[in-house]
């Protein structure tokens, strides 16, 4: 298990009403699961109320950075002591 930094980006922090959160993981695939544990019911509440009832998962609706790569290019999703996982809405422009 390594510590990781997780940074949720842009309207992210309001959402899931948190900027930064650090965790012990082995996977990219283990830190987003506990991140979904952690603030997923916030985030479906926050939809119900949009009037949104389909259940989405926090990461199936962003982009997620390892070290500034994103996963999509990268074949090792294992992570170690220090790693920085950088969680952006789909959404945001730029």
């Amino acid at each position: 298990m390594a510590e990781v930094s997780i940074r949720f980006v842009g309207p992210w922090r309001l959402y899931l009403g948190v900027e930064r959160v650090t965790l012990q993981a082995g996977s990219v695939e283990d830190a987003l699961e506990q991140v979904e544990a952690a603030y997923g019911h916030g985030y479906h509440a926050r939809l119900l109320k949009s009037g949104i009832s389909e259940k989405r998962k926090i990461a199936d609706e962003s982009n997620v950075l390892l070290n500034r790569v994103h996963i999509r290019q990268l074949a090792d999703h294992s992570l170690k002591d220090g790693d920085h996982l950088d969680i952006i809405p789909r959404f945001v422009g730029g």
